[in-house]
């Protein structure tokens, strides 16, 4: 799943840096680039973290994928709000490049999880009632 939606994402980042440099300069450009990066890093290393947890049982895993997500939100949030004070980047093309990568992601890891065929729930135990 990371090639699934890292190569997409990576894509869109840098499209929305370049088109950040035409329509703004090369200081929106950066900014743009700074968030797309800032994005890939924090999403990329949340999924290496649910590689981690992928044997637990289904409700357990959902669980810590939402826990994961809001939690890469956060701090997104938190290290870009204090990369546009320190570093003095622009924050609305910042802010539209980490948009438009965590959508990006968001679309290709679904079609990811969709396509490995994992199942949401447990299964029935063999032989036995289900209640």
């Amino acid at each position: 799943m990371l090639r699934t939606a890292f190569l997409p994402s990576l894509g869109a980042g840098v499209v929305t840096a370049v088109v950040a440099w035409i329509v703004a300069g090369g200081r929106a450009g950066l900014s743009a680039a700074f968030g797309a990066a800032l994005a890939l890093i924090f999403f990329a290393a949340g999924l290496l973290v649910m590689r981690k947890v992928i044997d637990v049982n289904a409700v357990a895993l959902m669980a810590a994928a939402m826990a994961v997500f809001f939690g890469q939100l956060i701090l997104v949030l938190l290290v870009m709000l204090a990369a546009t004070t320190v570093l003095d980047l622009q924050a609305l093309p910042t802010m539209i490049g980490v948009v438009v990568v965590v959508l990006v992601w968001q679309i290709f890891q679904v079609l990811g999880f969709v396509r490995s065929r994992r199942p949401v729930y447990d299964p029935p135990s063999a032989g036995g009632e289900v209640t």
